[in-house]
């Protein structure tokens, strides 16, 4: 059958959701048997699951809806009760500010579908706003989830790890496999962890890529998955670009056990930390440079990145056996 769901999370959402629902109910789905919307309520202040059905039952299409509540904050945790409640072959992770073009669906399924080692694919967020887009925004697509995420469709490694999560394609029996070989997403520890409450949204689309990687699957890159990105003018502050960038260097510190447990023979570490923090240092001073952006930016980032270190330090060998664990299964 040729299936496909659609899983949305939001959070307080309400100003963004009705042009991100609309584009959904207008995807062309004619040549599917199957598709549905599994949309989650991240514990918001408004009940939004009755302003998606309100959307929804205004709207003329063939496309299922299904609605949950997850009291849980995180997007971690909203992701999986969603992703719990599909039912598609494939699932895209639509956020509640992407507006995906009409082809959406037909691109990515047959992408998919004619590449059987290809695990999970990218899509290109196109930045809009309904304000005017700062000019400095070019240097940082990426962090927004816009631009290309690389040079031509196909594998993006070894110029990439990871994709990002704003469109993101995925075999949802991958996942599955992964989950039941006891896989655990690394930012469910971050969000319990009292200390690190502002990391407690993001970093999924990352860890779901590399567990499917795990199971030696590729992560692509393909162009013609084209969306609108809604950018609001909040976030074109500069407070929330050095929040943005800060998050960014805190999830690439701890997310970069993936790569380090992917090339282990070991089955189990013992105090891993000390290592990353003399990896951190010794990296600092390698790439040394008498320039301003580094003597300022880069040695606040490393200082706020060694403190990190060392106040999660608990957690990392745990974080790091579980994934050889996991790996185990796949070798």
């Amino acid at each position: 059958m040729k299936s496909v769901s659609i899983l949305m999370c939001s959070y307080n959402g309400d100003a963004l959701l009705p042009k991100t629902i609309l584009a959904i109910t207008k995807l062309d789905v004619q040549s599917f048997d199957f598709v549905e919307l599994v949309f989650v309520d991240n514990g918001s202040f408004n009940d939004l699951q009755a302003l998606v059905k309100t959307i929804w039952n205004n709207s003329i299409t063939t496309i299922k809806l299904k609605t949950v509540l997850e009291t849980k904050k995180g997007k971690t945790a909203a992701f999986l009760t969603g992703f719990n409640m599909c039912q598609g072959e494939y699932i895209i992770v639509c956020d509640d500010d992407n507006e995906l073009f009409e082809n959406y669906l037909i691109e990515g399924y047959t992408y998919l579908n004619t590449n059987s080692r290809v695990g999970v694919i990218g899509g290109c967020g196109t930045p809009v706003s309904d304000v005017e887009i700062p000019s400095w925004l070019k240097n940082y697509l990426s962090d927004f989830a816009c631009g290309p995420q690389a040079k031509k469709n196909g594998n993006i490694f070894p110029g990439r790890n990871v994709v990002y999560g704003a469109g993101m394609w995925f075999r949802a029996s991958v996942l599955r496999k992964a989950l039941d070989a006891g896989f655990q997403f690394i930012f469910d520890y971050v969000k319990d962890d009292p200390s690190l409450k502002k990391m407690s949204n993001g970093g999924e689309d990352g860890e779901l890529c590399w567990a499917i990687r795990y199971q030696n699957y590729e992560i692509h890159y393909l162009e013609t998955l084209q969306f609108n990105h809604i950018i609001d003018k909040h976030k074109f502050s500069l407070d929330y670009l050095e929040l943005l960038k800060s998050r960014k260097s805190k999830y690439t510190l701890l997310g970069q056990v993936y790569r380090r447990a992917l090339g282990m023979q070991t089955r189990s570490v013992r105090n891993y930390w000390q290592k990353e923090i003399l990896y951190i240092i010794i990296n600092y001073f390698k790439n040394f440079k008498f320039k301003k952006s580094y003597l300022v930016d880069e040695t606040i980032r490393n200082l706020s990145n060694l403190a990190f270190l060392f106040s999660y330090r608990s957690n990392y060998d745990a974080i790091i056996n579980q994934l050889l664990k996991y790996k185990s299964n796949f070798n």
